[in-house]
């Protein structure tokens, strides 16, 4: 018996030590064939940095840009508040998902998120007893194209490999003494993780300042569920509905696709171009938001409407219910940003777009408005301590007016907005 068990501990006692060793063994194993496969990929492709160390550039740069669609604008979690005269809006992207985000060896190219936003008049700070707007739903980011240039005659540093593989060995010294007290396998994946972390670090320092340009193209699709709530008096029936107005919600489904392309050189020079299409239910009142500036228009004062109504201070709107109508309409845009440098540190923006928003003429019940909204910007960049642009500040005209709606009035206004920086790609 005592033999027995002798062999038994001799035979665990060797097998703990072919652990320990196999431990090494594998380790060392595994850093090889991935520097040797970094080796390779950069002698054959003819690209400057590794897989990852480019997937990782992207998804940096990427999280800067906006995507085209006014109510979400960013890719990834993200909160906005905007507010001006007319009314507030706010978004906010609580939940993505970043399809093989943590595989080094595929390329960042799909976010999948969850989106919510909304819109209120503008009575008071956040009053949720006026009219207003909400969309929830999913959105699908696809990055098709990303690329970056350098100088042609650049050779690349193949030592990097080497130096993070060793780098990594030198970390786990200290790990396997500790695993052979513990009798645990060291964990491998942890290690290569810390190897291509390594070398990100090595190849970054090595190559930030020799990129000469970047190019990148995606689109977002955006759908799920809105809603429209608002207080309507029927223009037929004044006296009974002023004092009790109709409580109206227009829902369905909304949906947009964006496309987008950004392309900036090292100078500062860059231009980012966006374009949507969108579709969502709407009325005659789709596009006049203010109730204010609907009853003006509709109703102007020593009219007999007036004698029961307010227009000045109710948060309603006057209309024939008989032809507020439902139906899903289409909007386009189109943004163009522009950067060129300005001295040695800094750099101006041209923000030029353009909306044209369809909805239900006023008084029918099939025929089709627009309105058109155009605006011009002027960007100036801020920077931080560290000398990197945090945040724009834009002062802006805008133009608005409408087609085939003949009591729309043409409006213009200057006003100032922020945005999100996207020259600081570099």
């Amino acid at each position: 018996m005592k033999t027995y068990l002798l062999l038994l501990f001799l035979l665990w006692a060797g097998m703990a030590h072919a652990q320990q060793g196999s431990d090494k063994t594998d380790l060392n194993t595994i850093l090889d064939r991935l520097a040797k496969a970094d080796e390779d990929y950069i002698e054959t492709s003819g690209s400057l940095v590794s897989t990852y160390t480019f997937t990782q550039m992207v998804k940096k740069d990427f999280s800067l840009l906006v995507t085209g669609a006014a109510e979400n604008m960013q890719v990834g979690k993200y909160a906005a508040l905007s507010v001006d005269r007319n009314e507030q809006s706010f978004s906010f992207s609580p939940i993505n998902y970043i399809v093989n985000e943590n595989n080094p060896a595929k390329p960042f190219k799909h976010i999948l998120a969850i989106n919510v936003n909304g819109k209120l008049n503008n009575n008071g700070f956040f009053d949720f007893s006026d009219r207003k707007k909400l969309q929830v739903g999913g959105s699908w980011t696809a990055l098709w194209f990303s690329g970056c240039s350098f100088p042609k005659k650049q050779t690349p540093y193949m030592k990097i490999y080497n130096l993070a593989k060793e780098q990594v060995i030198k970390q786990a010294g200290n790990e396997k003494e500790l695993q052979k007290i513990l009798k645990k396998r060291i964990d491998t994946a942890y290690y290569k993780k810390l190897y291509h972390q390594e070398v990100e670090k090595y190849e970054n320092e090595a190559y930030d300042d020799m990129w000469t340009s970047k190019l990148l193209v995606w689109t977002k699709l955006d759908i799920g569920y809105a809603e429209d709530r608002l207080k309507i008096i029927d223009s037929v029936n004044v006296r009974n509905s002023v004092m009790d107005p109709i409580n109206k919600s227009i829902r369905g489904g909304y949906f947009s696709l964006s496309g987008n392309i950004f392309y900036g050189l090292k100078s500062g020079v860059s231009i980012y171009i966006n374009a949507q299409l969108s579709y969502s239910k709407k009325t005659s009142l789709s596009e006049i938001f203010s109730t204010v500036e609907w009853n003006k228009i509709q109703y102007g004062d020593g009219t007999d409407n007036t004698v029961y109504y307010d227009v000045e201070e109710q948060s309603v709107y006057i209309t024939n219910m008989n032809t507020l109508k439902q139906k899903y309409k289409r909007d386009i845009s189109v943004q163009v940003l522009g950067f060129i440098p300005l001295g040695q540190q800094n750099l101006i923006g041209l923000d030029v777009s353009y909306q044209n928003r369809e909805f239900i003429t006023p008084g029918t019940t099939t025929f089709t408005s627009n309105k058109n909204i155009f605006s011009v910007g002027i960007m100036f960049p801020l920077r931080d301590k560290d000398g990197k642009t945090s945040i724009n500040i834009e002062p802006f005209w805008r133009n608005t007016s409408f087609t085939n709606y003949d009591e729309g009035k043409e409006e213009s206004f200057w006003g100032v907005k922020f945005g999100v920086p996207l020259n600081q790609l570099f």
